[in-house]
């Protein structure tokens, strides 16, 4: 580690260790026995879709592990709307993470809210910011939750310790074990509500971009400019798809700013282009026959639907897979960028994919 980063990573620790004391927080402090009484937990999860899409059976784990708990969310604005459809969730509060002090409103907030336990949902940083640790210690709550043998660990009051590093839903998974949820307790995959009156709307965008099946997802929109895969490597591997799947019906899904690319890529192949919302795409998967997408809310999606996934990931990024989804994931040479993700590489995972699973799937 560069010098500076060391000196930083003190500095902030020791100004850190100056705020626990000011906050007067305990540490190592013992579980209680959550049904003997009422308990308010607030579980923070600040940041992407993907990110509570992960989280999100966790979250429902503990909501219901005792009547006794009322379970609110601190979101960011991006997941906000989707944390305040879950039917266990009692109270959203919107965090938008940047210059510190303008936060100051939500300390109070959270303070008045005399939470009685915090979880950390933020579980595979390197450490604990400045950001959260303000907001654990604003809560008040004497039981604040998170992993440990992390940077700023001592913010917590109860660290959960795992050996499970597989994928970052074990992380989350593991923060459920302080409300005495064992791990091999239930399928971790997410659950989406389609409605039926979604579910027809999404049976009618297939059907009238054409009757043949498989019925192909793609995914162009991206929330991270890291994250998103040129338009002309796309074209390529969905010329692959209609050779190997000729009767295939290709839907395209883009948001505004793709939505030009989308078209394009789309007329290349007998598809169709559509921008959809959220909960559009969620029915879309749930109607849908196989996914092709980068790194997104989208692949941790198609994992509530078991439905086979062709992933574009950067390397080092296997933790961040679809959670046991069928399919395909096919890595970059690059940690910080998927745009060098070589097109040859993808096509033969492609190829691979259909040829695992088409036969039996009624593909080919």
């Amino acid at each position: 580690m560069p010098l500076l980063q060391r000196i930083e990573d003190i500095g902030r620790s020791l100004f850190l260790a100056a705020l626990r004391r000011a906050f007067g927080a305990e540490r190592d402090v013992p579980l209680p026995d959550w049904r003997e009484r009422p308990y308010r937990v607030l579980f923070i999860r600040n940041d992407g879709i993907g990110d509570l899409i992960v989280s999100m059976e966790a979250m429902r784990a503990i909501a219901q592990s005792s009547p006794t708990i009322t379970f609110d969310v601190l979101a960011s604005p991006q997941n906000a709307a989707l944390a305040r459809a879950l039917p266990f969730v009692n109270e959203v509060i919107v965090h938008k993470r940047g210059f510190l002090l303008r936060a100051l409103p939500t300390w109070r907030l959270l303070r008045s809210r005399c939470y009685d336990a915090v979880v950390d949902g933020r579980v595979v940083l390197r450490g604990l910011s400045t950001q959260t640790t303000m907001l654990l210690l604003a809560t008040g709550a004497r039981w604040r939750i998170g992993i440990g043998n992390r940077r700023n660990d001592d913010a917590y009051s109860v660290k959960i310790l795992t050996t499970d590093t597989s994928h970052w839903t074990a992380f989350v998974v593991a923060l459920a074990g302080a409300f005495g949820i064992a791990p091999d307790s239930r399928d971790w995959r997410p659950r989406f509500h389609v409605s039926a009156a979604e579910r027809a709307a999404a049976e009618e965008m297939w059907i009238a971009a054409g009757r043949g099946r498989p019925r192909v997802l793609i995914n162009v929109s991206v929330g991270h400019p890291e994250r998103s895969w040129p338009g002309e490597k796309f074209a390529l591997v969905l010329r692959r798809l209609r050779e190997r799947l000729p009767r295939a019906t290709i839907v395209l899904a883009g948001m505004p700013a793709e939505r030009a690319m989308a078209d394009e890529l789309a007329a290349a192949v007998d598809g169709t282009a559509h921008a959809l919302s959220l909960q559009e795409v969620f029915a879309a998967l749930a109607t849908a026959d196989l996914l092709i997408s980068p790194e997104t809310a989208v692949t941790h999606a198609a994992s509530a639907f078991e439905l086979p996934t062709l992933a574009l990931q950067r390397k080092g990024n296997g933790r961040w897979s679809p959670y046991r989804t069928p399919g395909r994931n096919v890595f970059a040479d690059d940690e910080r960028r998927l745009t060098g993700l070589p097109v040859d590489r993808v096509v033969r995972a492609l190829d691979d994919l259909i040829s695992d699973l088409g036969p039996a799937r009624g593909w080919l």
